[in-house]
């Protein structure tokens, strides 16, 4: 059941991104590695909420992806949000701070 949740949200990933030639692993970073960024990170998020019933009601966007360019000043650093944190989401049924530091 893992594997097949995880081979479905490489499908996922893949299909929102348009980038089927760069191989996805659990450590695959949203932003840093597939370019995912500003409203596009948070387009992701909320298709991936629909997708798999996540809750994401106290997931801080600001946080896992800087923001669109001249939208606002841009953060010095954000926070890491991988493929494996979403698996944790999936699982969970939430995407929340305590799901992807835990």
């Amino acid at each position: 059941m893992k594997e097949e949740t995880f081979i479905d949200l490489v499908t996922f990933i893949h299909n929102y991104s348009g980038s089927f030639d760069l191989p996805i692993r659990m450590e695959t970073s949203i932003e840093n590695d597939l370019g995912i960024t500003g409203d596009d990170g948070e387009d992701l998020i909320v298709e991936f909420s629909k997708k798999y019933s996540v809750d994401i009601k106290n997931f801080y966007f600001t946080k896992y992806f800087y923001p669109e360019p001249s939208m606002m000043p841009m953060p010095k650093e954000i926070k890491i949000l991988t493929v494996g944190h979403l698996m944790k989401a999936i699982e969970a049924g939430r995407l929340d701070d305590d799901i992807i530091s835990s």
